[in-house]
């Protein structure tokens, strides 16, 4: 008489909710990995610089901690897909979260592309 239907494991998705995070945070992530750093960057002015309005001002610690977190983020991402994909043997079961990071990753080298071609015109 105390039939109770099972209740799904909330832990079996963990995986998957991982991978989609991190998947469509490729792009924010880096932005805002970069504009914390050059915050910090210009408020403290380690090195004395007088201009810190130029835009190269920093330049390489913006980017070294962007791609660094980017790095991170991308990994994090790849072991959550593939703990997924060995639980469920499914490429269906992969299919959102790998189609989020290749829209992020195509749109992240398509701006790339794009501001370097405005640089190169002078704008």
């Amino acid at each position: 008489m105390n039939e109770t239907t099972p209740r799904p494991d909330i832990h079996s998705n963990r995986p998957y909710t991982i991978a989609v995070i991190l998947a469509s945070l490729f792009i924010p992530i880096t932005l805002l990995t970069g504009q914390v750093v050059k915050l910090v960057m210009d408020s403290t002015n380690p090195a004395g610089l007088d201009d810190l309005g130029a835009g190269l001002a920093y330049l390489t610690e913006i980017l070294i901690w962007s791609f660094t977190i980017l790095a991170i983020t991308i990994a994090g991402f790849l072991v959550a897909t593939i703990i997924q994909f060995t639980r469920t043997r499914s490429f269906r079961a992969i299919a959102l979260p790998v189609s989020i990071a290749a829209i992020q990753l195509v749109i992240g080298v398509a701006a790339v592309i794009i501001t370097r071609a405005i640089t190169d015109i002078g704008g």
